[in-house]
């Protein structure tokens, strides 16, 4: 059976999410830790729901609970690193009728060991009592501080900001304004109404991007539904690569891990490159290990060591601006090679994932592939990565070559390979 938790905490539809699982997972992770624990949420519309059920488990379970309110994924990471656990209600990217928990103590996201045990707390109905108190605090302007002090000024630089109905409106225009930048804000709303899909893609920011271009602004970015990621819009109103971007900000740092999904512009860039399996739990346990500067994914998501070892996409605002009032952010995309790249969701059922990969496995015996996530097979001329979704009802192809040819034989490829992987 497989279990609670995906790449990034639990997520479910919302018709799963009943208040009964909301507070037995409290009382799972209140049996697990020692620490008193931050909760807060996103936009969400079912949030506060899931938000009070959830609590009065870890109440019950006797764990003192921080309300710290609606706010962005780093700002439960700011609290919990004073805290030592932290809850956010969310579902990242994921459309509104999903929701979900996320999982921190103070080295980030819970690592898989820690969810196991909140996992089989879950199943074994074997809770903790006691009677916890509740209270509130506010961590924004912590967390604005802490940025702020990390990143420096960029005085009088022009952006806008989309903060697509999340939470990122709580924190983002502040850390802006604070930095000296002159911020133009967009779909700054709050009542879980999402004016567009949440994950930042070409498709779902056309109106966005259309609006950076018409504002003249020198850069324009955007952010998913709980700010744990950001894209960077430039001011001709093009979104820039997710896999340039990446590269962009990895660029500035000696040593450099990202994920088996992140493209080989990567390499040719930057001085040393690790490569771990796709989540942020794997991208920070790899900054840990090799002590590097930068990690990322090419999905927005990116961890800033010498600010927190978590996901913060106003830390990346942040940090992108800095690049543009230095002057050197256009001469990077620039710089950067850029090879023709394709990602294909094909719909999968969460229980066929296993056997689909098995049977790609038996497919593929005697071809060379990577298996640290999923399969990657690397070409002279490019590579592809088939890998199901830890979030969502998909199995994954990723693939680039230095042809547009090429690639399309490396996906038709991937395709017939998952085709008859089903049968």
């Amino acid at each position: 059976m497989p279990g609670l938790f995906g790449t990034s905490g639990v997520r479910k539809k919302v018709e799963e999410l009943t208040d009964e699982f909301a507070k037995d997972l409290g009382r799972a992770l209140g049996t697990c830790v020692s620490t008193d624990v931050a909760v807060g949420r996103d936009t969400r519309r079912t949030g506060p729901r899931l938000e009070k059920a959830f609590v009065d488990g870890l109440l019950s379970a006797g764990r003192n609970v921080v309300k710290v309110g609606l706010v962005p994924t780093p700002t439960v990471g700011v609290a919990t690193a004073e805290l030592g656990t932290g809850v956010v209600v969310t579902a990242s990217h994921n459309p509104p009728e999903y929701n979900g928990f996320k999982f921190f103590n103070r080295e980030g996201a819970f690592r898989p060991d820690l969810e196991k045990e909140v996992d089989e707390a879950f199943g074994s109905k074997k809770f903790r009592t006691g009677r916890g108190m509740a209270g509130e605090r506010d961590y924004v302007q912590k967390h604005v501080n802490i940025i702020v002090k990390r990143v420096g000024e960029a005085d009088g630089v022009n952006v806008l900001v989309d903060c697509a109905g999340g939470a990122g409106s709580v924190v983002t225009p502040f850390v802006l304004g604070a930095m000296g930048c002159e911020a133009t804000v967009i779909n700054d709303n709050r009542d879980g109404i999402f004016p567009h899909p949440l994950e930042p893609t070409d498709k779902n920011l056309e109106a966005t991007c259309k609006a950076v271009a018409k504002a003249g602004v020198d850069i324009g970015f955007a952010h998913d539904g709980d700010a744990d990621r950001a894209c960077a819009i430039g001011g001709d109103g093009r979104l820039v690569e997710w896999d340039t971007f990446l590269t962009v900000l990895a660029s500035q740092a000696d040593k450099v891990v990202t994920t088996v999904d992140a493209s080989m512009r990567i390499e040719e860039f930057c001085k040393r490159v690790y490569r771990v399996a796709v989540g942020d739990v794997a991208v920070a346990e790899g900054i840990r290990k090799h002590k590097a500067g930068f990690g990322g994914e090419p999905s927005g998501t990116y961890i800033f060591p010498d600010i927190h070892v978590f996901p913060d996409g106003v830390a990346t605002v942040a940090k992108a601006a800095k690049l543009v009032a230095d002057g050197v952010f256009y001469d990077l995309v620039e710089e950067i090679p850029s090879y023709p790249m394709e990602r294909v969701k094909i719909p999968c059922h969460a229980h066929e994932k296993e056997r689909i990969m098995e049977n790609l496995k038996k497919i593929l015996k005697g071809v060379e592939y990577s298996d640290v996530d999923g399969i990657r097979i690397t070409y002279d001329d490019g590579w592809v990565l088939l890998r199901p979704s830890g979030t969502e009802d998909f199995v994954r192809i990723t693939a680039e070559a230095k042809t547009k040819d090429r690639l399309d034989d490396i996906v038709k490829n991937g395709k017939e390979w998952i085709k008859k992987a089903r049968q």
